[in-house]
């Protein structure tokens, strides 16, 4: 009887031993939703520290934060900005001062009548930037704000052609923020860290078409180059020790990259030590990856059904579900200032776009 009882329960032990449950490997969702009602966001940034997204309500002039661990948001608004939705300025390209610990937040305000093509287009609109401490409250100001009329002045006298419609800024290892211009030509204004020195740092001629300038910029510390995207061609770079801006257009291989109409935001990646930069362009995303400095870079692209309607603009890096990884996200810019769009979907990109 010992015996018996000794051999049941061994095996009871082995049968609960099999039966116990593993514990799964995390995993990154295929989409997520940030519920905010008219967002409508044209840049995403995720503060990888905070854990926290912050988004540029495209409509309103202001910038929505949000935290994924607990749905909870908050908005900071920019005085003379900000608004319920038909405003002189609305918000464009967000960035931080570096990928890990950030202490600064930007924002990039363009003329809200810039990009009404046609009879009503303005011009010479106000248009601005903003620079937040980080971390940051719903109470929270701007530390400083400059407007850009007067650069944009400079780069008329000095070529003919005024540039408006900023839409993106990325910041080098000294805190410089540098500014780029999607219309009239292609410009970069570089603005100092404490934004008292605003400079007409670079220009070239326009090509021509109806966007001819840049529409995103990122910055690569570990070559120390500034690479615009869109405009004249796919990407270019900058070296930032040279003391001269000079424009290097990107010999590109690889995937094919199209047109350059559509263009949106570009996004700096980190993946196994690589230079990789990720533009959108709808309904694609494209990976740029260099080993040479930016002179030339390899081309992968990727698209999902949902980036056919969703406007895509920006790729963001993100911890989601216990999982680093990237996701696409659009600002649906049919739906208007007031369309009672409430779920703001990011969607999953594969990481083998990065490989």
């Amino acid at each position: 009887m010992r015996f018996t009882l000794l051999s049941a329960a061994i095996a009871a032990a082995i049968g609960c031993a099999t039966l116990a449950p593993s514990h799964a490997a995390p995993v990154a969702p295929d989409s997520y939703s940030i519920r905010v009602k008219n967002l409508y966001p044209e840049d995403t940034v995720y503060d990888r520290t905070r854990n926290l997204f912050y988004q540029s309500n495209l409509w309103k002039g202001r910038i929505s934060v949000w935290n994924p661990a607990n749905s909870d948001h908050y908005n900071l608004l920019i005085p003379g900005v900000s608004s319920s939705g038909d405003g002189a300025q609305q918000m464009a390209g967000l960035s931080i001062d570096t990928r890990s610990n950030a202490k600064r937040l930007y924002g990039v305000a363009k003329d809200s009548a810039a990009f009404r093509f046609g009879p009503d287009q303005s011009k010479t609109g106000p248009c601005s930037f903003h620079a937040f401490d980080l971390p940051a409250t719903a109470a929270s100001t701007p530390v400083w704000s400059v407007y850009f009329d007067a650069v944009q002045r400079q780069f008329e006298a000095s070529t003919g052609t005024r540039p408006f419609g900023p839409v993106d800024s990325a910041q080098d290892s000294q805190g410089n923020s540098y500014v780029v211009f999607a219309l009239g030509i292609p410009a970069i204004a570089k603005v100092s860290p404490d934004g008292k020195n605003v400079e007409a740092w670079f220009a070239e001629a326009s090509n021509g078409s109806q966007r001819p300038g840049y529409t995103g910029v990122a910055f690569d510390s570990r070559t120390n180059r500034l690479v615009a995207y869109g405009g004249p061609r796919p990407i270019t770079s900058f070296d930032l020790s040279q003391p001269t801006a000079t424009a290097t257009p990107v010999a590109l291989s690889g995937a094919s990259f199209g047109s350059l109409d559509g263009t949106e935001k570009l996004t700096f990646v980190s993946s196994g030590g690589k230079s990789i930069l990720v533009g959108a362009k709808a309904p694609s995303v494209y990976a740029f990856t260099s080993t040479d400095g930016w002179k030339s870079a390899s081309v992968k692209s990727f698209t999902r059904p949902e980036f056919q309607t969703n406007s895509l603009t920006v790729v963001t890096e993100a911890r989601l579900g216990g999982v680093n990884g990237i996701y696409g996200g659009g600002a649906y810019f049919a739906e208007g200032a007031k369309g009672g769009r409430i779920d703001n979907w990011l969607y999953k990109i594969p990481n083998s776009i990065l490989a």
